[in-house]
C-alpha cells in the first residue's frame, strides 16, 4: 500500500492503480512499487515489485538479471541521491466524472408522499383519445365538401375555375374559408392559444404532481422550449437531408459514406411509413426507425447533453429530476407538433374534437415516451463516460430509446391502418410501462443511496 497525498489536502493509503480520494472523490494515479537492482555492467535497473524472483533483461548490455524479493538488501555500487519531496499528485482530468459516479455528497432522496399516487393523474389526459375512439363522428372532409356543393351549386362553378387547386385554394374559395362542420376557418390563429393553454397546464401538472428532485422549474422550462423550437428545427433538417439522399448512391468506406447511408436508411424508413401501399410490417419498420427514432432522439437531446457533460454529484440529475426533464421535452415537442398539425391539416377542415385530442392526449403521450427515455438514460448514464467516438453512441442510444421507439412506431402504424382501438391499447400500454418503470427506478435509487453514503 502506498501513501497518497491528494490535492485537496487529504492523505490516505491505496494500492497501485487509480485511487479515489475519500475526501473529494477525485481520482489519483498511484504508481506501482519499484525494486532497484544493479547489473554487473554498472547499469541501474528499476523493476516492478510484481517481478520479484524473476529475471529481467538489462537495457544496456542485454544480459538477464535476477530481481530479488523486496525484503532482501540490495548493494548498489553507488547510493542514489535521496529523492526530493514530491508535490501532491495531479488530479486526473476525469476526477469530476468520478465524483458524479460515486455520489457520496448528495443526501438520500426524500419521500414522494401523496405525489406517489397523484402522478397517476397524468393518465386522465388519455380521456379525449378514448372518447374519440368510441364516439362516432363524420370526419370525411370530401363527403362534407360534396354536401356543400350539392346545397350551393355556385360553389361548383367557383371551384371549376381553379386549375389543379391546392387544399388552401379550395378552402379560400369556400364561405368562411372552411368546410361545413369545421371548428375553425383556414386562417384562424386559435391553435396558438390552444398551444399556450396546453403548455401551461401540463407544466403546472408536472410541478404539482411530480417531485423534481435535483431539477428546477427553470430547467424544465428551458428543456421543453428548446425541444419545441431548436429541437424541432434539427428534426426537420434531418428529415430534409434524409429525403434528399433517396435515389443517390455513393461508394467508399470513409466515415462520411457511413453517415450518408445511415441517413439514407432513415429516409427510406420515412418513405416506408408514409406509403399507403405498404403493409403492417413494412409500415411498422418505417415508423419505428424513421419517425420513432428521430422524434425520440430529438426529445432526448437535453438529457443526453446533461449526463455527458455534468460532472458534479450534487448537480447531476437524480431519477426524479431526469423524469421531470423528460416530461418537459415531450410536452414541448407535442405542443409544437400540435401547432404544425393544426395549421396544415385541421384548420378549415376538422371538428373541434381533434384539437382536444392533439393538444391533450397526444402531448401527454409524447411526454410519457420521453419520460420513459429519461428513465433509461438515468440508469445507464455511466456508459456515456467511455464514449469517445461517434459510432460508440449507437448501442447506448438504442438501449435508451428502443422501447419508446417501438411503442411510438406501433401507435402510428395502427393509426395508419385505421386500427384505432389497437392504437388506444398501445397508448395505454405506454402509460402503464412508464408508471411501472418510474416506481421501479425510484426503488432502485433508494437502494443505492445507503451504499453511496
Amino acid at each position: 500500500m502506498a501513501r497518497v497525498a491528494c490535492a485537496c489536502g487529504q492523505t490516505f493509503e491505496a494500492p497501485p492503480g487509480d485511487a479515489i480520494c475519500p475526501g473529494c472523490g477525485s481520482i489519483t494515479e498511484v504508481a506501482a512499487e519499484k525494486i532497484r537492482i544493479a547489473c554487473s555492467c554498472g547499469a541501474k535497473i528499476a523493476a516492478p515489485a510484481a517481478l520479484a524472483g524473476k529475471r529481467v533483461k538489462c537495457p544496456k548490455c542485454g544480459q538477464a538479471v535476477q530481481v530479488p524479493a523486496p525484503e532482501l538488501e540490495i548493494d548498489f555500487a553507488a547510493e542514489p541521491e535521496p529523492a526530493p519531496e514530491q508535490p501532491p499528485l495531479p488530479v486526473s482530468p476525469r476526477a469530476g466524472e468520478a465524483r458524479k459516479r460515486v455520489p457520496s455528497a448528495p443526501p438520500p432522496p426524500a419521500k414522494d408522499g401523496w405525489r406517489s399516487y397523484g402522478r397517476w393523474g397524468l393518465a386522465f389526459a388519455l380521456l379525449p383519445l378514448i372518447l374519440s375512439v368510441f364516439t362516432p363522428n363524420d370526419e370525411d372532409p370530401e363527403k362534407r365538401l360534396h354536401h356543400m356543393i350539392e346545397r350551393d351549386p355556385s360553389l361548383a362553378k367557383k371551384l371549376a375555375k381553379l386549375e389543379e387547386p391546392t387544399k388552401n385554394e379550395i378552402l379560400a374559395t369556400l364561405p368562411d374559408h372552411r368546410i361545413e362542420g369545421a371548428f375553425h376557418s383556414q386562417d384562424t390563429g386559435a391553435h396558438w392559444i390552444y398551444a399556450l393553454l396546453s403548455a401551461g397546464a401540463f407544466w403546472g401538472l408536472i410541478l404539482l404532481l411530480y417531485p423534481l428532485g435535483r431539477a428546477t422549474s427553470k430547467q424544465i422550462w428551458v428543456a421543453g422550449i428548446f425541444t419545441g423550437t431548436i429541437g424541432i428545427l434539427l428534426l426537420l433538417g434531418l428529415q430534409w437531408i434524409a429525403f434528399a439522399t433517396q435515389g443517390t448512391w455513393i461508394r467508399g468506406r470513409s466515415i462520411l459514406v457511413i453517415i450518408f447511408y445511415i441517413v439514407k436508411f432513415i429516409g427510406f424508413s420515412y418513405r416506408a411509413a408514409l406509403d399507403p401501399e405498404n403493409g403492417f410490417l413494412l409500415s411498422m419498420l418505417g415508423f419505428t426507425f424513421g419517425v420513432g427514432l428521430c422524434e425520440e432522439l430529438c426529445k432526448a437531446l437535453p438529457l443526453i447533453w446533461h449526463f455527458k457533460r455534468t460532472t458534479s454529484a450534487r448537480t447531476v440529475l437524480d431519477v426524479r429530476g431526469a423524469v421531470g426533464w423528460g416530461l418537459a421535452t415531450g410536452i414541448g415537442f407535442g405542443v409544437s407538433e400540435g401547432i404544425t398539425y393544426s395549421s396544415d391539416s385541421y384548420n378549415g377542415i376538422s371538428s373541434g374534437g381533434i384539437y382536444v385530442v392533439r393538444f391533450v392526449s397526444c402531448v401527454a403521450l409524447h411526454a410519457v415516451w420521453s419520460g420513459t427515455n429519461a428513465l433509461f438514460l438515468w440508469k445507464q448514464q455511466a456508459e456515456f463516460d467511455g464514449i469517445d467516438t461517434w459510432y460508440d453512441w449507437f448501442l447506448p442510444l438504442l438501449k435508451a430509446l428502443g422501447l419508446s421507439m417501438v411503442l411510438h412506431g406501433l401507435y402510428d402504424t395502427l393509426l395508419k391502418r385505421d386500427m384505432e382501438i389497437g392504437a388506444l391499447v398501445a397508448a395505454v400500454a405506454s402509460f402503464a410501462l412508464f408508471f411501472w418503470l418510474y416506481d421501479r427506478s425510484v426503488r432502485q435509487e433508494a437502494q443505492l443511496a445507503p451504499a453511496a453514503a
